[in-house]
């Protein structure tokens, strides 16, 4: 219920902020590319990052990218902590589903498809309650 109503007063804050379909499509692949992340299996996740750290060259092309990105999340600080809110509620979600014993898959899925109805509630909310306000 937590990442249901996280996603939703999201949702319902980026359709304040736009109504843009391309801004929306890019939000509906991070929400499903945040759920990947949070059940990707850790061999998986060693596999990505270890290869970075190889090398000398690899690792100095990783911190700088890494303070580009911060620098980024500075400049961008109150999107940032829309992200961290949802990127939070997330995490509690895998944990329950990691507590009660669910698949990669079964979580997957789980977090997918709650995270994108919240998301898209919020958007036709705010759409419903903007339509009876321009009709009344």
């Amino acid at each position: 219920m937590l990442l249901l109503i996280t996603y939703s007063a999201f949702g319902w804050l980026l359709y304040s902020w736009t109504i843009s379909w391309r801004f929306w499509l890019l939000m509906t692949v991070c929400t499903v590319l945040m759920s990947l992340a949070l059940t990707a299996p850790f061999q998986l996740m060693r596999f990505c990052f270890g290869n970075l750290l190889k090398t000398d060259s690899s690792t100095f092309i990783g911190i700088i990218v890494g303070a580009f990105i911060a620098v980024i999340f500075m400049r961008w600080f109150p999107i940032f902590v829309h992200v961290l809110i949802l990127l939070s509620a997330a995490c509690l979600a895998r944990l329950d589903m990691q507590v009660t014993g669910s698949s990669e898959l079964q979580a997957f899925l789980l977090l997918a498809i709650v995270s994108l109805s919240g998301l898209w509630l919020g958007l036709l909310g705010h759409q419903q309650l903007l339509m009876q306000h321009i009709v009344r």
